[in-house]
């Protein structure tokens, strides 16, 4: 009987540690797919980045749209700095951490490049729009 109840409890514990693992993985899943969304974005940012930088250096803008548009420089410029520090910063192995532990950090990650996918629209979206109201 205690065979039994001892085999029982190891597989217990067992699938348990599975259990975990597989929700860690499922969280740093959710967060990388987030990253790499942001990742496809980057282009686009520094499209608009370069094709502002041309449009100043050509000097054919008016001083509020020469002020809009670096304005606008200067926010993607962060954006994107925003991006590359949390790269830098984010632990993808979180050894010798617990499980919550674990699952706090990923939680907290994938709120930050929440944010950040979300800065990374507004901005492609104020420069898109700024772009159109140039055309006019």
């Amino acid at each position: 009987m205690k065979k039994i109840l001892a085999a029982a409890f190891s597989a217990m514990l067992l699938f348990s540690c599975t259990d975990t693992k597989k929700q860690e993985q499922t969280l740093l899943d959710e967060v990388i797919a987030i990253h790499d969304s942001v990742m496809a974005k980057e282009e686009q940012l520094v499209k608009a980045k370069i094709q502002l930088d041309t449009l100043l250096k050509n000097n054919t803008l008016p001083p509020a749209d020469t002020a809009a548009a670096a304005k606008l420089i200067v926010t993607l410029d962060s954006t994107d700095a925003r991006m590359e520090d949390w790269m830098h910063k984010f632990d993808a192995e979180n050894k010798g951490k617990s499980h919550d532990e674990i699952m706090a950090y990923l939680e907290d990650q994938k709120k930050k490049i929440k944010a950040i996918d979300k800065d990374f629209d507004a901005a492609i979206a104020t420069t898109n729009n700024y772009k159109k109201s140039l055309k006019k």
